[in-house]
């Protein structure tokens, strides 16, 4: 379960933090380490990586972090040589918003 440091982080505090990637999810650590964001993502058969959930905290929603968070996960897959999908509904209705980003992206 997620739990937020306090009320006062701000949009400010937010552009300071970095992401973090490991092997299969993206995340954003408030600066006690508390998770603010996360993005999960899994290969699903050799190169095709599936994004399958996404979660902000409620206060921090409306600052861009969502978006943010699967660009970099996006970023993460095609590093690492993939192509992404999205059984995620917010990450799905990202990547057709980005058309840019559907290039190396599967339907």
């Amino acid at each position: 379960m997620m739990k937020s440091n306090d009320d006062s982080t701000n949009e400010m505090e937010m552009s300071l933090l970095e992401f973090q990637v490991n092997e299969e999810h993206v995340f954003l650590l408030g600066e006690q380490g508390n998770l603010l964001a996360n993005a999960d993502f899994h290969e699903t058969s050799p190169g095709i990586f599936d994004i399958y959930h996404t979660v902000v905290l409620p206060e921090l929603r409306g600052q861009g972090i969502a978006s943010k968070l699967v660009a970099k996960t996006v970023d993460e897959i095609h590093r690492r040589g993939g192509k992404v999908t999205a059984s995620c509904t917010y990450a799905k209705a990202w990547l057709k918003r980005h058309s840019q980003k559907q290039e190396d992206s599967v339907s």
